[in-house]
C-alpha cells in the first residue's frame, strides 16, 4: 500500500479501513441519496454524486440480502488529495468513529497515476462505484458487529465480496474468469496475508464463497463475531 506519492498499481492499494481519526476540511453540509435516503454525499460535482449514490445503493441492496443494513445515516466526501494514514496511502476510507467515508475524485485518481488498476484492470468509473461499495461495506459491518475491536480479515471479505457484486456480470465474469481460482472452501484461512499477496483473487474467493454457500447468514453471524486475524471457513 505504500508509494511514492502516485497510486500504486496493485488494488489492496485502493482501500485502507482507517480506524483513527481523519483529517480534512470540513465542507458543513451533505445531499441525501433519493435512492438511499442514509446517505449523504459531500460533493459539488453531480457526476461523482451520481455514480456514487449508485454505487452506494446497490452495496446497500446486495448487502439488504444477507440481513445487512446501515443503522445511521453516514456521509461520503469527495476530495481531491491522497488519504495518508501513518505512512499508508489509499483512495478511499471509512471512519467508524464519525460514521464519514472519504473517497478521491475521479480526477485527482488520473492525476495520481495514468495506470492505476483495479482487479488487474485500468481504473474507471465502474471501478469508481466498486470502490464506494466497499468503503459502504465496512461501515455495514461495523454497524453491525457484535465483537469490539472486529477484526480486518471478516470485513475485507464481505468489503470486496460487495464490490465484485456491484459490478455489471460481464465485468465481474471477467475478473473471476482471469483470476481462475476457487471459493474459499471448508478448513481454509481467510486471512490479511492472502489479501495482500493476492487481493484479486482474494476478492473473487470472497464473492463466490459468499453467493454459493448454502446457509450465508450463519457464515455472517461468525464474521460479525470475530476478533482474530483470521476466518476459519467452517
Amino acid at each position: 500500500m505504500k508509494q511514492k506519492r502516485s497510486l500504486i498499481r496493485k488494488s489492496i492499494s485502493l482501500f485502507f479501513v482507517c480506524l483513527v481519526s481523519i483529517t480534512w476540511q470540513e465542507r458543513g453540509w451533505a445531499d441525501a441519496c433519493s435512492q438511499q435516503q442514509m446517505v449523504q454525499v459531500e460533493t459539488m460535482d453531480e457526476t461523482h454524486k451520481t455514480l456514487i449514490c449508485d454505487a452506494a445503493a446497490r452495496a446497500l441492496d446486495f448487502l439488504a440480502a444477507y440481513g445487512l443494513s446501515l443503522k445511521r445515516p453516514i456521509v461520503i466526501a469527495v476530495i481531491d488529495t491522497l488519504i495518508d494514514n501513518q505512512g499508508y496511502i489509499a483512495i478511499g476510507s471509512y471512519d467508524s468513529r464519525t460514521d464519514k467515508i472519504q473517497i478521491m475524485s475521479l480526477a485527482a485518481i488520473r492525476a495520481g497515476s495514468e495506470d492505476a488498476l483495479m482487479y488487474d484492470e485500468p481504473f474507471d468509473e465502474e471501478h469508481y462505484g466498486g470502490a464506494v461499495a466497499h468503503e459502504v461495506a465496512h461501515a455495514v459491518m461495523h454497524h453491525n458487529m457484535k465483537v469490539k475491536p472486529l477484526s480486518t480479515s471478516p470485513q475485507e471479505y464481505l468489503a470486496h465480496a460487495t464490490q465484485m457484486a456491484v459490478l455489471s456480470e460481464a465485468r465481474r465474469n471477467c475478473i473471476i474468469k482471469r483470476a481462475d481460482v476457487a471459493s474459499w472452501l471448508p478448513g481454509d484461512s481467510i486471512s490479511e496475508i492472502y489479501m495482500a499477496m493476492q487481493p484479486t483473487r482474494f476478492a473473487v474467493k470472497s464473492y463466490l464463497h459468499l453467493t454459493t454457500m448454502d446457509k450465508p447468514m450463519d457464515f455472517i453471524t461468525i464474521l460479525l463475531n470475530t476478533r482474530w486475524f483470521y476466518v476459519y471457513v467452517p
